[in-house]
């Protein structure tokens, strides 16, 4: 059609330039026949509109569109417009996913593009959904407009020009056509013409007079004509007849066969019920076959049938039940036969038998067994087109059917193979329509080849192209001189396309028909000749200065039944799109993979009519719809009397589409509201803090954002804010107690007696301080206990002299004595942060303790320990023993005057010439220091005085963890070390008060945090109004710190956390399975956009192409490709029904994981439990249930506890959040469930998890504790006092300080050189605590240059923030302390109080007049439904509950909850309840608190990633459906689902086999919520007869009492239904709500997962993920998760037997995502472990 655009410059020709010209004025159809540049005329029209389209539509910019009506000539259109114009050009078709744009997207796309080109009824919905108006387009072109007729998109298109608004200006319509009349219209053409005209509200222009028609014929096409005819008389070979009954046959046998309950199909009246889809696909093929066979001989047919073959093995493979794949096999066994006999018959006309086949391939072989029609034809091919050049050949065939194309083909490769006047001539190629809609793989590939077929005909690679009618509009091939038309025409419109092919001079126009038809032929082309005239006689009267249609006749003609429904947003609901909208609509709703939402439609009776509507009806349709049971809408809609069942469909459709508009259900676009605009609907209720941040919660996360590092300020607690004594005022010291909790020997006893003196040490401060905790530390000899003094000292200082020298002295102590001190610290007497003083406490005379003035006096700067040579020594006096008892001294002469020694006695019977003890014994002490370091002593001058003895002082300044050290340490230790008193440097300082302060700082840092938590504790109790409570009250004593001894910690003496050496081994992965020969693993693809993605290599040969040639390899893996997934093995009946009728609802007794091998479930043993409840002694009751229920039980959260809370793991220390956490975070996810339920009743399930994710997630938490200022408390570094601590009353200096206040950019760039560099004097840094101007001048210029030294862009901040005050924390240990604090609350308070802190932290807000303390009285939406259901009713659906209830041990006093939990999707008969979606969601939480709340309260030593793993393997899908399972509960579910049915059957007959247990083997089955259907399987087949010996070798097992040997191969791929977990939940759900007691509620559940608590206690299944990560030689690999709208993909490349192998795993976040992948991994190994 546009192939005259080939051109470079297109010049316009003047009848071209007339009709622009009066489409510039008017709106015009323009009829030009196939090949005369209606394109172009197209083209001159858009750009004389073109003069706003540069503009803005706001600043009255304007659009054009161009319509078509097929995605191929919209691309071609698009190709046309951006080679011909200079307009930017949109493209827009269903395919890219336009439906679900936003209006953001559209307007950009509006916004950027000038033209756009597309599907109509995308632009249908663009105008509907009001995404662009009318008034804004400047011109419309519809490309073959003559479909506009009925309900066709242009014409409700047009209908849109009604609804616009008064006096805006409307859009010039041109439309474009060759044809103007549609199909076979033929008889009434005036009248046609004239709707056509109304439609477009333009006359019909074409030429003006006949010279120019003239003219148009010159340009456009005039082939000759010819009718070939045939005779029509054939031979009848008898296998043909064999064949056709057989068929018949096997029709006959396959109406009787059952295939499960498929979705019924009507017919499109609704009045019959027409065959499921599966067998009329099949009969379909069968009889295209039967019309090659007819219409084309044997030896075409022989061909035909391959292809037949390969479309039922393709169907056979995706089968998803056993019956459709028995049903397909027998089909295929049916062409097997078929395949055979023809090629027999052609065998015939060969000589031998035992030729090979190619040998039938000759042309005489063609020939005769060919049908005269297509003996014609070959003969006609070889007649003309022989030994010609192949370039002067450019020819089409036009066949009837898709098939016929790919047969034709076949057959003519054969004949130009065997005939060689045509062997290097005719080239031929095939081509036929798109028959999917939708997007799979098998459509991009269809689409793929078409367009090289296509590609190489233009090229003239190819020649001869066999097209369907696909080629007959539009498709641009270019001119061809041969068109033959091989079936007989059955439209006008084929005619005038088909002739129009034949485009170039001297063109030849074919018809074949048999002699019989000749006449009709004949006749059937006058009349399309007479139709021809006709038009052009309509068209003569039709010059181009006509009248217009009226508007009144426009108007007439879009007279309609049903008026759209235009809403207050100006969108337009057409009663022609409702259908459609409300399939959409279901398909928007929460399903598994077994519930097929889709609307329930059917046509009353009369009787039913009359009732409704009276006798009116009588005559007319009514057409009822029901909407899925998780729909808003549950009520029957009726359509209102229509003459026909398709217009009371769309009357009842658009009703529908209403209700659901009023209700909320499609938002102001007519469109199904998306859970992103749920979200948005309620962001301002719910998280209305993200913007604070700068977040938006329908923001999509991008997997590339950087991470934020947020800082934040460290909050000092108020008592030691402003806590500076003051001169003349009270104050406080607080004494420090350290006490010994180790025993007295020979290794500690230094420590034991120096700890136990009465010197010590206090804090003091103006403040006062609560009651603190006892805290544990461990020092090397052994554990401690710190208690800080309840009452303390009253002191007032008398003078700042005084005052001054207590601060020096305080100096002292953390820059010489623990050298805690870094180059530019000073002395801070700001009294702001933490800026009390340590004071030293001695006895005075009267027993009392009171500051040790002297001391402080004395020791305002530690002395420096220096070497002092023999004269000196001599000068000074001989040392005193006395001088040196409980002293501290250093060696001067050795390299470690850094080592400080306390003196533990003092040896007055030993002089340096005494023997030494142990080694040494030949040596004196004299002799031995001598040799050693004589050249540094010179000589002892003392040699008569006495010894001391002395113990190393260690270095470690962190004491919280117990330090696991070397018994040689302690060996090192206990050999004493005997020194010469003269040799030493004594520095005179008191030994145990030095001891006691090398826990100073550990001390000072645990009491900063336990003052935060304190603080918390009594805030949340004043909120919880629980401060009253005497315990909580003043009364309240602070129970010591607890280790947690789950976590398992050791520390090197630097304070850094080791690895424990006794890591478990990793256990062996799975038991190992037999296996069958390993497969190489096929990588499964995706699509990403609509060009391929793959890469052209892996890309199946196309087997229709190849159909003779394709190898069952090729069939195989053409099949996975395009199914994106390797065939689901055989699936199998469930023969032992009838086995089970006995004792189906009996469950298993016994510990099922004993040790013994208990005989499998077999009918005639007696294995079986007395139908009894299942009681099974008195459950102990949860201790957290008791204190929800009264007071009585409730205890005082602990001081201990808060400080957990606030404390992360990364500290190190002994306890911390993760236990805590693991309860707040189940309690969060139980009260956002209930919340939600409550607030939201009408919502589905779908959206409410959705919603409810985003409440419980990280982000959520995160802003709402930023809300508070508890992330300024908390702990997470881990303590090195030397590196990462400022110690109380010190600070940088002030003016290098105030740079953070005042000059923030600035100090950013401050690094920890810069810092060092400063070197500050003892003036500045003891005195004034200022830094010199020129020091702070050199300081502040080495801090810009960094900017350019290699320092640039480094990030200081983890090095400097201490010292100023922040500290970073990563989000995720906020949201965690959020949750361990809830987790306090739960444990202590109970669940009532815990929800009020959901407000307090502002997760929920409470309704007016709906505390949040009511959450547990929630309210379902669906039993408003039931309201006045009565019982007789409920139990109509409910057979044998009482069999249920016995195996659940729970009598339900309201069963109409018990059939909501059974009641799966698909079940469309229950109006009453509903299905368990909503049930389920409530139940899942409640089972997730209660299961851990369980295993938090029973397993108190089990570290926490372990507890994790344990509430996972409880709660997970996998277990839920083994309890299910076991517990019978799957035949009471009610689905009418066959796949779902033979899914569960097949699970059930595993979990047999695994005698009911969740064994290793059930937890890596694939949920199907976890496999999407791309990822691979194991063995793609397995033989019938394979799996029935599986299946009997399990059988003989049970006979033979053999412990089974798990030869259920892991091949036969069982996927766990999600339905059975979900119905476990809904029934949990519903015993809560029926009893309104979790007491009684957990009762049943600790029944139900007895046997699993009791194992996996013992033995925590390890996830998945651990699993393979552990596993010897796997080496995982994850990739990152590829997002694709809410699934998620993460591939997993790992190596098994040496080969690199690669799965996929899909969830709806990425740790689903890659647990599936691991889960995949695993199941591969368990088969190469074997």
């Amino acid at each position: 059609m546009s192939g005259d655009l080939e051109g470079v410059v297109l010049k316009p020709r003047s009848y071209q330039l007339r009709l622009v010209d009066h489409l510039t004025k008017h709106n015009g159809i323009v009829y030009l026949p196939t090949g005369s540049g209606k394109t172009f005329v197209a083209l001159l029209t858009l750009k004389r509109f073109s003069q706003d389209m540069d503009k803005r539509l706001e600043n009255g910019g304007k659009r054009a569109l161009f319509m078509c009506n097929t995605v191929e000539l919209a691309r071609q259109q698009m190709v046309a417009v951006q080679r011909h114009t200079n307009l930017t050009v949109g493209f827009y078709v269903g395919d890219q996913g336009v439906d679900e744009w936003t209006r953001g997207q559209w307007s950009d796309e509006i916004q950027d593009h000038q033209v756009l080109v597309g599907t109509a009824q995308v632009f249908l919905d663009l105008f509907t959904q009001s995404h662009m108006t009318l008034s804004s387009v400047s011109v419309v072109i519809m490309d073959e407009c003559h479909h506009g007729t009925g309900h066709h998109p242009y014409h409700e298109f047009m209908r849109l020009f009604l609804c616009a608004e008064k006096n805006k200006a409307l859009p010039r319509v041109v439309g474009l056509s060759g044809v103007l009349i549609k199909g076979n219209e033929i008889k009434q053409v005036v009248k046609k013409l004239k709707e056509l005209e109304i439609t477009y509200r333009g006359n019909i222009i074409t030429v003006s007079d006949t010279e120019e028609m003239e003219n148009v014929m010159l340009y456009s096409t005039k082939p000759k004509e010819y009718l070939i005819t045939y005779p029509s008389q054939e031979r009848v070979f008898l296998v043909t007849q064999s064949i056709q009954s057989q068929i018949q046959q096997f029709f006959a046998t396959l109406d009787l066969m059952d295939i499960g309950v498929q979705p019924v199909r009507r017919s499109k009246s609704l009045q019959c019920q027409r065959d499921p889809q599966k067998k009329s696909s099949i009969k379909q093929l069968f009889n295209d076959f039967l019309f090659q066979l007819q219409e084309y001989g044997i030896y075409a047919a022989s061909i035909a049938i391959i292809s037949l073959i390969v479309e039922f093995d393709l169907k056979r493979r995706q089968a998803e039940t056993l019956s459709l794949k028995l049903m397909h096999r027998t089909a295929m066994s049916l062409c097997e036969k078929i395949r055979h006999l023809l090629v027999q018959k052609l065998r015939d006309m060969t000589d031998e038998d035992d030729d090979p086949d190619d040998k039938v391939n000759t042309e005489e072989v063609i020939l005769s067994f060919s049908t005269p029609k297509v003996q014609r034809f070959l003969q006609y091919l070889k007649t003309t087109f022989a030994n010609k050049d192949p370039k002067d050949i450019c020819c089409l065939v036009f066949v009837e059917r898709r098939y016929t194309c790919k047969c034709i083909y076949g057959l003519l490769l054969n004949f130009i193979d065997s005939t060689p006047e045509l062997r290097n001539v005719l080239t031929p190629q095939f081509m036929v329509g798109r028959n999917s809609i939708s997007q799979d793989f098998e459509s991009v590939l269809d689409r793929k080849y078409q367009k090289s077929a296509i590609q190489q005909f233009r090229e003239g690679n190819a020649n001869l192209m066999i097209c369907s009618s696909v080629l007959e509009e539009g498709i641009d091939v270019q001119a061809c001189n041969y068109v033959l038309i091989l079936d007989p025409l059955k439209t006008f419109n084929m005619y005038v396309q088909t002739k129009g092919r034949a485009r170039s001079n001297n063109a030849s126009f074919v018809l074949f028909s048999s002699e019989l038809d000749r006449g009709k032929i004949s006749q059937q082309i006058a009349q399309y000749r007479t139709a021809h005239a006709e038009i052009a006689e309509y068209l003569k009267d039709r010059v181009l200065e006509r009248t217009e249609p009226e508007m009144y006749e426009v108007k007439q003609h879009f007279q309609d039944v049903i008026q759209p429904f235009i809403n207050e947003h100006g969108a337009v609901l057409l009663p022609s799109s409702a259908l459609i909208l409300l399939h959409r609509y279901c398909q928007s709703m929460p399903t598994d993979a077994f519930g097929f939402v889709i609307p329930w439609i059917s046509s009353l009776q009369e009787d039913q009519r009359k009732i409704l509507f009276g006798d009116c009806a009588r005559s007319k349709e009514v057409v009822s719809i029901q909407l899925p049971l998780n729909s808003k809408l549950k009520n029957t809609i009726y359509s209102d009397p229509m003459d026909s069942v398709k217009a009371a469909k769309v009357s009842a459709a658009f009703k529908a589409c209403k209700l659901l508009y009023q209700l909320g259900e499609l938002n102001e676009r007519f469109l199904p509201i998306t859970l992103k605009e749920r979200v948005a609907a309620i962001a301002d209720v719910h998280f209305e803090h993200w913007k604070k941040y700068g977040d938006d919660v329908t923001a999509t996360v991008r997997k590339d954002a950087p991470k934020i590092v947020r800082n934040y300020k460290t909050d000092c607690p108020a008592e030691f804010y402003d806590a500076r004594p003051r001169v003349g005022e009270l104050c406080y010291a607080y004494e420090i107690f350290l006490e010994p909790q180790f025993e007295s020997c020979d290794y500690t006893e230094h420590m034991y007696v120096n700890l136990r003196t009465p010197r010590n040490y206090a804090i003091l401060m103006r403040n006062k301080l609560p009651r603190l905790a006892e805290m544990p530390l461990f020092s090397n000899q052994g554990k401690l206990h710190v208690r800080v003094a309840n009452e303390p000292l009253k002191v007032v200082i008398q003078s700042s002299e005084q005052l001054e020298l207590l601060h020096q002295f305080h100096g002292m102590v953390f820059r010489d004595l623990l050298k805690i001190w870094q180059p530019f610290f000073v002395l801070d007497r700001r009294s702001k942060e933490n800026s009390y003083l340590v004071v030293p406490l001695i006895l005075d005379a009267d027993q009392q303790k009171c500051i040790d003035w002297p001391l402080v006096t004395k020791f305002q700067r530690l002395p420096q320990a220096e070497h002092s040579s023999v004269h000196q020594r001599k000068q000074q006096t001989a040392p005193r023993p006395e001088d040196f008892e409980g002293k501290i001294v250093s060696q001067w002469y050795a390299n470690f005057e850094q080592k400080r020694m306390l003196v533990t006695k003092v040896h007055r019977e030993l002089t340096p010439l005494s023997l030494m003890e142990q080694n040494h014994q030949d040596k004196t002490y004299y002799e031995f220091t001598m040799s050693k370091y004589g050249n540094h002593i010179g000589d002892v001058v003392h040699k008569d005085k006495f010894m001391i003895e002395v113990r190393e002082l260690t270095d470690q300044l962190n004491f919280y963890v117990q330090n696991r050290g070397k018994s040689s340490a302690k060996s090192k230790a206990r050999a004493k070390i005997i020194l010469i008193p003269e040799l030493c440097f004594n520095y005179e300082f008191p030994g145990d008060l030095w001891l006691k302060l090398i826990f100073l700082p550990s001390i000072l840092r645990r009491m900063h945090f336990l003052l935060h938590a304190e603080a918390l504790r009594k805030r949340f109790n004043t909120y919880l109004n629980l401060h009253l409570l005497p315990f909580n009250g003043s009364d309240y004593m602070p129970k010591p710190l607890e280790i947690d001894f789950s976590l398992k910690r050791n520390v090197d003496p630097m304070g850094n956390v080791i690895p424990t050496d006794d890591v478990e081994e990793p256990k062996s992965l799975l038991e190992p399975m037999p296996t069958k020969s390993l497969e190489m693993s096929m990588g499964s693809l995706e699509i990403t956009e609509l060009e391929n993605s793959w890469q052209t290599y892996m890309e199946p040969v196309d087997l229709s192409r190849k159909l003779l040639s394709a190898y069952p390899v090729e069939l195989d893996y053409y099949y996975k490709f395009t199914m994106g997934q390797v065939a689901k093995l055989e699936k199998m009946e469930f023969e032992d029904r009838e086995y089970w009728t006995e004792s189906q609802f009996k469950m298993p007794k016994g510990n099922i994981y004993g040790s013994g091998t208990p005989t499998m479930i077999n009918t005639n043993l007696a294995a079986l439990m007395p139908s009894t409840p299942t009681v099974q002694g008195a459950v102990k009751p949860l201790a957290i249930l008791q204190k929800t229920v009264s007071g009585k039980h409730i205890t005082p959260a602990e001081q201990g506890e808060f400080l957990a809370a606030i404390t992360s793991s990364s500290t190190a220390d002994v306890y911390d959040m993760e236990r805590l956490e693991i309860l707040g975070d189940s309690f969060l996810k139980l009260s956002a469930t209930l919340y939600l339920a409550n607030k939201y009743s009408d919502w589905n399930e779908g959206t409410l998890t959705q919603v409810k994710s985003k409440l419980v997630s990280n982000r959520n938490l995160l802003y709402c504790l930023s809300d508070t200022d508890i992330p300024k408390r908390i702990s997470t570094i881990l303590f090195t006092p030397r590196y990462t601590w400022l110690p109380p009353s010190i600070s940088l200096p002030h003016n290098v300080l105030a740079l953070w206040r005042e000059n923030p950019e600035l100090a950013v760039m401050v690094g920890p050189h810069n810092l060092r560099d400063l070197a500050l004097g003892e003036e500045e840094s003891m005195v004034s605590g200022h830094c010199s101007d020129i020091n702070y001048n050199n300081f502040v210029e080495g801090c810009r240059a960094n900017a350019q030294s290699h320092h640039a862009g480094a990030d200081f901040s983890a090095e400097v923030n201490f010292c100023v005050g922040l500290v970073t924390i990563p989000d995720k240990v906020i949201a965690d302390t959020l949750e361990a604090l809830l987790g306090v609350i739960v444990k202590n308070y109970g669940l009532q109080h815990a929800f009020r802190m959901l407000e307090y932290f502002k997760i929920c807000r409470a309704d007016i007049g709906k505390p949040l303390t009511q959450l547990l009285d929630l309210e379902l939406g669906g039993s408003k439904m039931r309201a006045n259901v009565n019982t007789t009713e409920i139990d109509g659906f409910l057979i044998n509950h009482h069999h249920l209830e016995n195996n659940l041990g729970y009598t339900f006093k309201d069963r109409g909850y018990l059939l909501q939990a059974l009641t799966h999707p698909s079940f469309p008969t229950n109006r009453i309840t509903g299905c368990y979606q909503e049930l389920e969601f409530i139940g899942d939480a409640i089972l997730d608190f209660l299961i851990s709340a369980y295993i938090f309260e029973n397993n108190t030593k089990m570290n926490p990633g372990a507890l994790t793993d344990l509430r996972s393997a409880l709660v997970n899908n996998t277990t839920l459906a083994c309890i299910c399972v076991r517990h019978r509960l799957h035949f009471f579910i009610l689905a009418e689902n066959a796949k779902l049915a033979e899914s569960i059957a097949k699970f059930v007959q595993f979990q047999e086999s695994q005698r009911h247990r969740v064994t290793n083997h059930v937890r890596i089955l694939l949920e199907e919520a976890d496999v999407q259907s791309t990822t691979l399987d194991l063995d793609d087949d397995l033989d019938m007869t394979d799996l029935k010996n599986a299946l009997k070798s399990i059988s003989h097992e049970e006979e033979k009492n053999d412990p089974p040997k798990g030869d259920f191969n892991m091949s036969t791929n069982v996927d766990v239904p999600k339905a059975l977990g979900d119905v476990l939940e809904a029934l949990i759900a519903a015993i809560y709500l029926d009893c309104r007691d979790l007491q009684r509620t957990w009762e049943v559940i600790f029944n139900l997962f007895k046997p699993e608590l009791e194992e996996f206690t013992r033995n925590v299944p390890i996830n998945a993920i651990r699993q393979l990560t552990e596993h010897k030689h796997a080496n995982p690999v994850f990739s990152s998760p590829i997002i694709d709208q809410d699934n998620m993909m993460v591939s997993c490349q790992f190596t098994c037997m040496e080969k690199s192998i690669k799965v996929y795993g899909f969830g709806s976040n990425k740790n689903q995502a890659k647990l599936a992948a691991a889960k995949h991994a695993l199941q591969k190994l368990s088969k190469c472990d074997a």
